[in-house]
């Protein structure tokens, strides 16, 4: 897990940071007044690299995730041995006196580093996806067995939403290009979290299922209030595709689209807040 938010956290915002400023091309943009701060990872942030790789030789083994990690860690190790070469270059800022020849050296090292880490890191996502899911589905059917219906349902509702949000992501489509959405496609992933969270409205207010489960019932209260956000925010990208309205180029500019409705970006925020809500469920 700490390696998964190492990658996903520090390590993408460091690489974000520099091609924003730098683009993805062969050849850096160096702008006329030039002003940059390299971003770097911390060596403390670090050890889960190695932690990561010794848990492989441990049991017990995930066959689909184990071999990954141990390509990860060399392609990992890599990319990071570029970033810290970039770090001294920019904060000592040679570029002045080399007229950028090594930035443009590292840039080339760095778009190489980049591709060997994506390509293993997909993989990566992709098994550790697959581990989770197989996990989930074991414990829905645990609690199935068990007549723990409220958490049952708590847990399908968050997993067919996700089906949803992977569905949009699946497509490409983002907030920019919305109104392209399969929307059949869309549908029969949101049709199975509506009906799931119908049955989860029905259930929470059961007391004596409730009791039963021994679930809190203000966190059950919490949770299917944030799911309900999740099943309207679905339902606004429907409305907006409807109506042929795509999003507007002040909000498409602006920097809080997870707040704008009938977005892929507003269904995933409200899903995070989801997730919170049923971790925090007892």
């Amino acid at each position: 897990m700490g390696l998964n938010n190492l990658m996903t956290g520090r390590i993408n915002e460091v690489l974000i940071h520099y091609f924003q400023k730098f683009g993805v091309d062969a050849q850096p943009v160096i702008e006329k007044n030039f002003s940059f701060i390299m971003l770097d990872v911390a060596e403390t942030e670090r050890d889960v690299i190695d932690q990561a790789n010794g848990y492989t030789a441990s049991q017990p083994a995930f066959a689909d995730a184990d071999p990954v990690v141990i390509k990860l860690t060399p392609v990992i190790k890599d990319l990071l041995s570029v970033l810290d070469e970039m770090k001294a270059y920019y904060d000592t800022r040679g570029y002045v006196d080399d007229d950028f020849a090594k930035g443009k050296q590292l840039h080339t090292k760095l778009l190489s580093a980049n591709l060997a880490y994506e390509t293993v890191a997909t993989q990566y996502f992709t098994n550790l996806q697959k581990l989770g899911n197989e996990r989930r589905l074991a414990e829905l059917q645990k609690l199935k067995d068990l007549d723990q219906l409220i958490r049952y349902n708590a847990l399908k509702f968050m997993i067919d939403a996700e089906a949803t949000a992977i569905e949009m992501d699946e497509q490409g489509i983002t907030a920019e290009n919305v109104l392209k959405l399969d929307v059949t496609k869309f549908k029969a992933k949101y049709d199975i979290m509506t009906a799931d969270l119908s049955a989860l409205m029905t259930l929470s207010k059961d007391k004596k299922q409730i009791q039963k489960e021994g679930v809190n019932s203000f966190s059950i209260e919490n949770y299917v209030g944030s799911a309900t956000e999740v099943k309207a925010a679905a339902s606004k990208i429907i409305e907006r595709i409807n109506k042929k309205e795509p999003v507007s180029d002040s909000d498409l500019q602006g920097q809080f689209l997870d707040t704008t409705d009938g977005t892929p970006e507003n269904f995933n925020y409200q899903l995070s807040k989801a997730i919170e809500r049923y971790n925090e469920m007892n």
